[in-house]
């Protein structure tokens, strides 16, 4: 009996070869983060459709997936925070998850932490479908904490304001402050 060393070898490579290729498959499927913002407005993109098709859980699970990436890993854009944070309001008007109300709660503080400009950009140019979220989040948060700039319906009517120089009402104040 004859031992062919060369039948050996070539099927180590083989073989070699062959666990490279499915290792880096598997580590191709396991590594679901997204990894550019194209990506994750793709997700976002993705999760709006699923939503809208009451496919709730899925939609759940990417958004999950994209706040990761963008708090966790702290690789943040203002715009792509903020419609998570819209996202997760329809999740939450949608669903029996409450933490979603704080995911988007969070989102929302992260966008104007990240990018104040930017934030304050995509909210005031979110779509009529989004603005009763947008608006009900906008109350969460100013309720939860006093944001400086942003004023309340009520705040910009109230008759008992008066200027905090003169203390005369800001329509009779007799000087610019």
């Amino acid at each position: 009996m004859s031992f062919n060393l060369n039948h050996l070898h070539i099927n180590n490579i083989w073989r070699t070869m062959l666990i490279t290729v499915v290792g880096q498959m598997i580590l191709a499927a396991c590594s679901s983060t997204p990894s550019t913002d194209a990506d994750r407005i793709s997700d976002l993109d993705h999760a709006q459709s699923l939503i809208e098709s009451a496919d709730f859980a899925e939609a759940q699970k990417l958004c999950d997936r994209v706040r990761e990436t963008q708090v966790k890993n702290h690789d943040r854009n203002a715009a792509i925070l903020g419609r998570l944070s819209i996202l997760y309001m329809k999740l939450a008007d949608n669903t029996e998850r409450d933490e979603n109300v704080g995911y988007a709660y969070q989102c929302f503080l992260e966008a104007f932490s990240t990018d104040s400009i930017g934030a304050q950009e995509y909210y005031n140019n979110l779509s009529i479908d989004d603005m009763p979220q947008g608006v009900l989040l906008a109350g969460i948060v100013h309720s939860a904490i006093d944001l400086p700039g942003i004023m309340t319906h009520d705040e910009e009517f109230d008759s008992t304001a008066t200027c905090p120089h003169c203390d005369t009402a800001p329509a009779k104040c007799p000087s610019k402050h």
